[in-house]
């Protein structure tokens, strides 16, 4: 209610003719819907949007079929197609994908099926597992797996939680290799628990 008494009042009273929407930090989290509304608001009300909301990568999909608003942070399909070509520069066909209940976690899968569709004329991607991590022990399917390629997509919080948990079952180390989002690194400052090599 505040967002759109926001709007309505400190926005549209003033006649202005676009938002410059900024997000000074990357503060991932599962809780999306109020940068959700104010966008869908905002396109509703006809006001142009710029927006660089990082943490809300996977509202992209969706938002980026209105024509008012110019997203600049880095979408998922940016991020998966940069992925999976590291993955294709090294020649690694088989891999499988480790997700939290981020917000668009959905989408990031379906992003990354839409990029192997898009390549396999020129390399073939195989996905071995699909991992949704709510609990450690969901890190057993790729124990038993024949993938050494995982690629992630959760929150920061949620990665460090992730990947301890896959080196407690030695699915980390020289013979693996994680490919993260942006969203696991948030900043410069790589926590103790993320294996070294990691991308």
């Amino acid at each position: 209610r505040s967002i759109l008494n926001s709007l309505c009042k400190e926005f549209l009273s003033v006649n202005v003719s676009a938002i410059l929407y900024l997000m000074n930090y990357e503060k991932y989290g599962r809780s999306t819907a109020s940068a959700q509304y104010f966008l869908q608001l905002a396109g509703y009300l006809g006001i142009p949007v710029i927006a660089w909301n990082a943490d809300n990568s996977g509202l992209e999909r969706r938002a980026s079929q209105s024509s008012l608003q110019l997203q600049l942070a880095p979408s998922l399909e940016h991020q998966t197609a940069a992925m999976l070509s590291i993955l294709e520069r090294y020649k690694w066909h088989q891999f499988s994908v480790v997700t939290s209940q981020i917000a668009g976690h959905d989408d990031f899968l379906q992003a990354v099926r839409e990029r192997i569709t898009e390549v396999q004329d020129r390399f073939k991607f195989t996905i071995l597992n699909q991992v949704l991590v709510t609990k450690p022990v969901d890190l057993l399917d790729l124990v038993n797996s024949e993938s050494r390629v995982m690629l992630l997509y959760a929150t920061r919080e949620e990665a460090i939680h992730i990947l301890k948990a896959a080196r407690d079952y030695q699915i980390t180390g020289e013979n693996y290799v994680w490919v993260v989002t942006q969203s696991v690194m948030e900043n410069l400052q790589t926590p103790f628990g993320f294996p070294v090599g990691m991308l």
